[in-house]
C-alpha cells in the first residue's frame, strides 16, 4: 500500500508538471504575440505621422500659385546689379609673357 501512494504522488506530479508547462507556455505565446502586434502597430502609426507631417508641411510651406507666378522674373531680362563690377588693374587683353616677367622680376631672377 505504501508503494501504491507513492507511485500516485510522483504520477500527480508529473501530470502537474506539464499541466503548469502547458499553461506557461500560453501565457508566454500570448504576451509575445501582444509584443508582436505592438511593435507592428507602432511603426505603422510612425510611419503615419512621418508620411502625414510631411504632406502638412509641404502645402503649408508651399505659396498659392498666384503669388510664385508674380514674384517669378521674365528669364529674357537681365536684372541690374547693385554693384558696378570690379575694375581690375590688368588690361583688356592678357598677355601671358607680360606676367611670366612680372613673376620673375618678383622672385628675383
Amino acid at each position: 500500500m505504501n508503494w501504491l501512494k507513492v507511485g500516485a504522488i510522483v504520477v500527480g506530479g508529473i501530470i502537474v508538471f506539464f499541466v503548469l508547462e502547458s499553461v506557461v507556455h500560453i501565457l508566454l505565446s500570448l504576451l509575445g504575440a501582444i509584443v508582436f502586434v505592438a511593435i507592428v502597430a507602432g511603426g505603422a502609426y510612425v510611419a503615419y505621422k512621418v508620411v502625414g507631417g510631411r504632406r502638412r508641411r509641404q502645402v503649408k510651406n508651399r505659396p498659392a500659385e498666384d503669388e510664385v507666378a508674380e514674384e517669378r522674373e521674365p528669364r529674357g531680362t537681365i536684372v541690374p546689379s547693385a554693384q558696378p563690377p570690379a575694375i581690375t588693374s590688368q588690361p583688356a587683353r592678357y598677355d601671358v609673357d607680360d606676367d611670366l616677367e612680372r613673376l620673375k622680376r618678383e622672385m628675383g631672377r
